[in-house]
């Protein structure tokens, strides 16, 4: 495993390793598991992302040429 070094305001930290404490957990299993979350929403975006413009290339569906404008639609 990699060592990273972060900057963080001495107030936070003091927060964080009280919290981490009452948790029974650590700083560095917090930032890990926040930087696996971080990364596993990532993925999941991308992977929609790609299912989203795979369903759009299988569809028949076509866009035709805007016959309306904004004051149309929201005519009253």
């Amino acid at each position: 495993m990699a060592n990273l070094t972060l900057k963080v305001d001495d107030q936070l930290l003091n927060k964080a390793r009280r919290l981490a404490l009452r948790r029974n957990t650590s700083i560095n299993a917090i930032v890990r598991e926040k930087l696996e979350e971080f990364v596993a929403s990532d993925l999941r975006r991308e992977a929609t992302l790609k299912g989203i413009e795979a369903f759009f290339t299988r569809s028949r569906a076509q866009i035709g040429k805007k016959t309306w404008s904004r004051d149309e639609l929201h005519e009253r």
